[in-house]
């Protein structure tokens, strides 16, 4: 397994057990990160397909699917960007930026290890 490989695949297993989380403990996780109450629906929504992204991610890079690695990095880094907006337009608690310093430093991870694999 290569690093990126690697680094994917750790990047899956938290995102589907972020996804778990949203979608059998909404309630709880709605009070840590947005400011208003959120119907349930809609966040188990969000969990579901936390989950599936993170299966993809997780079967990318067991089948070394080095394809989609390039649009799991570029997503990933993109990800801080929107949920810095939604926190500036006040949709979303501060504890929301929780969330996306991981993905970021989890994005950077396999960012450079995609570099270090592709010299």
């Amino acid at each position: 397994m290569s690093r990126t490989a690697r680094t994917i695949y750790h990047s899956g297993w938290v995102l589907m057990i972020s996804g778990l989380v949203l979608i059998f403990l909404p309630d709880q996780v709605a009070l840590f990160f947005w400011k208003d109450t959120v119907p349930d629906f809609w966040l188990r929504t969000l969990g579901y397909f936390m989950f599936i992204e993170g299966l993809i991610s997780y079967k990318s890079s067991y089948y070394e699917v080095s394809g989609l690695y390039r649009w799991i990095i570029n997503y990933r880094m993109l990800q801080p960007a929107f949920f810095t907006t939604l926190l500036i337009v006040d949709f979303a608690n501060p504890g929301l930026m929780l969330y996306s310093t991981i993905e970021l430093i989890l994005g950077i991870y396999s960012f450079l290890a995609f570099k270090q694999d592709n010299l």
